[in-house]
């Protein structure tokens, strides 16, 4: 039988690894931050825990042996919003659809405004706009907003690439609808076509 002291003991958690954490509980995908020799904060996102440990580790040797940083680590993450800014500066001037790009990006906003504009992926834009169930033309024009932000952004050296060029362009239907009338499905079964068109007309 085991004794209090043993179960206590066992049911303690796991202690938490400094600098590692999960953003989404139970999600499965794990970060890292830290600081480098300047005092600035960085952060990663990575994958598995054991991953993010490891890497947390390695990051924290790097700094400590004064070795130099990859390039992307040495400057601050930019930040979605940034970037968004930019854009909508640039609808006003430039699109006559500016109202709705600026609606359009307030939703975007809701998903990645705090987030590093570098680590937002195709994938991962996938899913949110599948999980809204829009009409293909209402995703697609919120794909192409998002895909401004990063050219944008990739122009101003601010970003290297563009994840939306990799999300999927959705087939939009323009042509109308509209059910015939009994009438009008007799017209064509007796082949009056001339009555039919003047109909439509």
């Amino acid at each position: 039988m085991k004794s209090a002291a043993y179960l206590q003991v066992e049911t303690k958690k796991r202690p938490r690894t400094r600098g590692v954490y999960e953003r989404t509980a139970g999600s499965g995908v794990w970060w890292i931050h830290w600081y480098d020799a300047q005092g600035r904060r960085h952060r990663e996102k990575v994958g598995t825990k054991g991953a993010a440990i490891d890497l947390y580790r390695k990051r924290k040797t790097q700094v400590l042996e004064g070795r130099k940083l990859p390039e992307r680590l040495r400057r601050a993450p930019v930040q979605f919003r940034e970037i968004a800014q930019v854009a909508l500066q640039y609808s006003s001037l430039h699109k006559r659809s500016f109202r709705d790009d600026r609606c359009r990006m307030a939703k975007l906003l809701q998903w990645f405004s705090d987030r590093a504009a570098e680590s937002i992926t195709a994938q991962e834009i996938e899913e949110l706009l599948n999980n809204e169930r829009w009409r293909p033309a209402t995703t697609n024009r919120y794909r192409s907003l998002l895909s401004l932000v990063y050219r944008l952004a990739i122009r101003d050296g601010k970003v290297k690439d563009n994840p939306a060029r990799l999300v999927r362009h959705r087939p939009e239907l323009n042509g109308r609808v509209r059910f015939l009338s009994r009438e009008e499905e007799n017209q064509i079964r007796s082949g009056d076509s001339g009555t039919f068109s003047r109909t439509l007309s």
